[in-house]
């Protein structure tokens, strides 16, 4: 009986430890419009399922874009679009490319702060950023498993 309030105690004191030192998890950041993010629903069960901890934000991109990983969920210009965002993410021709029927997707390391993971699905309206989602699940997966240290050894039923 003693021996398990030890090792309780002491567990509670490496937590207590490592909360205090300032130790911070990971979390995922996804930055999008109201309707890009409607056009996510599958994606974010996908996330949660994995139980990876993330944020939305809507609107004030600026002030996540030195967060370590996030993902743009591109879309149409205009109010409400993250167009401002990702001219600070991509490059011209970049944002050209991107400009399509089936979107396109971009990985973009150490753009604002080194470290830093940014992968951008765009394309000509929100559906288009969707579809590049959607196709490229191959390329932004594994950017996934990597970051939080999914288990890949039991196929997903989702």
């Amino acid at each position: 009986m003693i021996g398990k309030k030890i090792a309780l105690m002491a567990v509670f004191a490496g937590l207590t430890l490592l909360l205090g030192s300032g130790f911070a998890f990971d979390k995922l950041f996804i930055v999008g419009n109201q309707a890009s993010i409607d056009r996510a629903r599958e994606f974010f069960t996908t996330l949660s399922n994995e139980s990876i901890p993330l944020a939305i934000i809507t609107d004030q991109f600026d002030k996540v874009k030195k967060e370590k990983y996030i993902i743009v969920l591109g879309g149409a210009k205009g109010a409400g679009s993250v167009e401002d965002f990702v001219k600070q993410v991509l490059t011209r021709e970049e944002q050209e490319s991107g400009n399509q029927a089936g979107g396109k997707m971009f990985a973009k390391e150490n753009v604002f702060v080194p470290g830093q993971t940014i992968i951008v699905f765009t394309g000509t309206d929100e559906a288009a950023a969707a579809e590049a989602r959607k196709n490229g699940r191959k390329t932004w997966w594994p950017f996934l498993v990597q970051w939080f240290e999914l288990d890949t050894s039991m196929p997903m039923a989702y």
